[in-house]
């Protein structure tokens, strides 16, 4: 319902450390490379010829939905992966039983529906993408 409750909900199931690890790394493994694909898309962007063609208000803009794209398009498989991590809840009310991991949560999605199954979701996301990153 808010996020105090959710809090309050995942103390109670898995402890205080889940409040700052239920997820962390995998968030932090997708998280570095998409940055770092944004900055450097971005910035190579930026110091070519399409900068002045496009003038100083309207490239901001467009380079920052590309560079968007271009941080989502290969990091999206781990964000489904961390994702599915971050909503799943214990067996039984046992704090961290029956949970899967990274791994598991790959291999589980790939039998599933193979690589495309890590790209389910994309175009929303790239949509989404394309504004926030323009903007911001």
């Amino acid at each position: 319902r808010n996020e105090i409750e959710c809090a309050r909900w995942l103390i109670k199931t898995e402890g205080w450390c889940a409040l700052f690890s239920h997820g962390l790394w995998i968030t932090i493994i997708r998280e570095i490379p998409s940055f770092a694909i944004y900055f450097v898309v971005y910035g190579m962007l930026a110091k070519s010829s399409m900068a002045a063609a496009l003038g100083e208000h309207m490239a901001p803009l467009i380079f920052g939905a590309i560079a968007g794209w271009a941080m989502w398009i290969p990091t999206y498989p781990i964000d489904i992966v961390k994702t599915i991590e971050q909503v799943q809840t214990p067996k039984n009310g046992q704090k961290g039983k029956g949970m899967l991991t990274s791994g598991q949560i790959t291999a589980k999605l790939y039998r599933a529906g193979g690589v495309m199954a890590f790209f389910d979701g994309l175009e929303p996301k790239l949509a989404r993408a394309a504004i926030k990153h323009a903007v911001t």
